[in-house]
């Protein structure tokens, strides 16, 4: 039975098969609209004096990345409406059987009261509601997609609504509803396949020889008694500086290229991984040949700072910007194969000099501005060393 919606002066503002339950001592219902009739259940466009009362304050721009999530994508996927209102507004009147008996407690049709349908409240869900109202309008304005649109006014979105009016306890609600658990950024790492570097590092993962079977997959960081080089998250952020540069961010457009040529991404994944790591470290190399065996990598995480993820990404940036400028890594990867790297060094050694890492310390620094300065230090004086063919006197290595 299809829902009827009308801001006609009838009784009703709607009148929508529901299911009814019971939540935190409240009576609940929940229905499914389509994206069209949402404007009769809820006319108001989205903005602060909307959701103020009950709800945190609207941001457009995180409407606006809901509204092109659901332009360009046929897979969208968008979760309940949640929605507040006076139990006075509703009437609840469950089906029954040619006999006049109840066919179930839970099942009906629940009317909103038009005289009391102003009490409905978003408690959460209302940048999807306007996302939603926007794209309908865009899509609706002469011939723009016309398919999308059709698609979309097939499409529906759930609905609960939840019989409470009172403020204190909608904004109560509101926090209740928003403590979910974040997803770690391994976890999206591993299953959001829409992103091309989630999946060059997860084909590092299966075809790299270095990292192959040394990524952490479980956990967002490496622990120093781990036998892994870098975890999978990581891993995927190390090869979009790779790629993109350290700090720079890859736009939509660029992303959808990448994701159109993912055989050129892998390829250049692995000669970052496979040729040039092992290059420009003994320990990577090592980790190649066999003469460095992965349970040695605990003991020697506390002696070399190759280890270290910080350096990793590093070695991205620098991979990225000598690239960037030149056709050959060969003598980046030869400045790097013989610096000093040993934890707790002073001056002398490579992140301590290239303003990383203070004397003593054990860990470089992973702050933007340390990063930056140490990637523009080492390809200076990697280009310095190469315009020197190799001598070496003027550098402290």
């Amino acid at each position: 039975m299809a829902p009827r919606i009308t801001l006609s002066p009838s009784r009703y503002q709607a009148q929508i098969p529901a299911h009814r339950f019971r939540q935190g001592n409240r009576d609940v219902y929940y229905f499914t609209l389509d994206l069209a009739a949402l404007d009769g259940l809820l006319p108001q466009r989205v903005d602060d004096s909307v959701v103020r009362e009950a709800n945190r304050r609207l941001t457009p721009s995180h409407a606006r990345n809901i509204q092109q999530y659901l332009e360009s994508r046929d897979d969208w996927l968008l979760g309940a409406l949640l929605l507040g209102i006076a139990p006075d507004a509703l009437e609840f009147e469950l089906y029954q059987d040619e006999g006049g008996n109840e066919i179930s407690p839970n099942f009906g049709e629940l009317s909103i009261l038009t005289s009391r349908a102003n009490t409905m409240r978003i408690f959460d869900g209302q940048h999807r509601r306007r996302a939603i109202q926007d794209t309908l309008d865009r899509l609706g304005q002469g011939d723009v997609q016309s398919e999308k649109l059709g698609e979309l006014h097939g499409s529906s979105v759930p609905i609960i609504l939840y019989a409470e009016d009172d403020i204190q306890a909608l904004r109560q609600m509101f926090t209740d509803a928003s403590r979910t658990k974040r997803i770690e950024a391994n976890v999206v790492t591993r299953f959001d396949k829409r992103d091309p570097f989630n999946l060059a590092a997860m084909h590092l993962v299966e075809k790299s020889k270095l990292f192959g079977g040394r990524v952490e997959m479980d956990s967002t960081t490496v622990s120093r008694s781990s036998p892994a080089l870098i975890s999978v998250n990581q891993l995927a952020q190390a090869l979009r500086v790779m790629k993109v540069g350290y700090g720079s961010r890859v736009s939509r457009q660029q992303s959808q290229l990448y994701m159109q040529e993912l055989d050129a991404l892998y390829e250049g994944c692995l000669d970052w991984s496979d040729n040039f790591l092992p290059s420009a470290r003994w320990e990577y190399d090592g980790l190649l040949s066999g003469s460095i065996r992965d349970e040695d990598i605990p003991a020697q995480r506390v002696e070399s700072l190759a280890y270290s993820t910080t350096f990793m990404r590093i070695l991205a940036g620098c991979y990225h910007d000598w690239l960037e400028e030149r056709d050959d890594w060969t003598p980046l990867a030869d400045f790097l194969k013989d610096a000093r790297l040993e934890t707790g060094g002073g001056r002398g050694t490579l992140l301590v000099d290239a303003g990383a890492m203070l004397p003593g310390d054990n860990v470089p620094s992973g702050r933007r501005q340390e990063v930056e300065s140490a990637i523009r230090y080492i390809n200076q004086h990697a280009s310095q060393a190469a315009k020197a063919d190799g001598l070496d006197d003027e550098l402290p290595w």
